[in-house]
């Protein structure tokens, strides 16, 4: 049985566009929580061995290039975790009410219309996304060099 909204072609665009912002969305909820770990991973990583791997002067380089990975992790992670106030994931149900009652639009146009809209806020959304997701990467990679670096001066010592 079908849904009212969803009982045409305009009410099943709208409802499968709003299910692919709110995925979206979880998308990058997940993001920002492995981006969390990565934080927390770079600052106990830092704190254990960059603090000990800068003691000896001896290759203090090694100890100062992984210091630079770690702390262009920490603030790719923050940058990351940071709220984006370009990101949009709804409309605001007065806002749709007030534009679609002075245009006198049927529903099947209002769907259609924020169907569209709902595309339009996905597009602007994924940019920030995989600016983020790209940077996250970069932040992994950071960690990664810090350890290798530190993993290397601290057999030395």
């Amino acid at each position: 049985m079908a849904d009212e909204r969803t009982d045409n072609l305009a009410g099943l665009a709208f409802e499968l566009s709003l299910r692919t912002l709110s995925q979206q969305e979880k998308s990058l909820d997940e993001l920002r929580s492995r981006t969390g770990v990565l934080l927390t991973a770079t600052a106990l990583v830092t704190s254990f061995l960059g603090a000990r791997a800068l003691q000896d002067p001896d290759l203090r380089w090694l100890g100062i290039v992984g210091l630079a990975a770690a702390i262009l992790s920490i603030l790719l992670s923050v940058y990351v975790l940071a709220p984006k106030p370009n990101l949009n994931f709804a409309i605001h149900g007065a806002a749709i009410y007030e534009y679609f009652t002075r245009s006198g639009a049927d529903l099947d146009n209002v769907h259609v219309t924020l169907a569209y809209w709902n595309r339009e806020a996905w597009g602007e959304n994924q940019a920030s996304i995989d600016r983020s997701i790209i940077l996250f990467g970069i932040a992994c990679g950071g960690l990664l060099v810090a350890i290798l670096l530190w993993s290397l001066k601290l057999p030395l010592d």
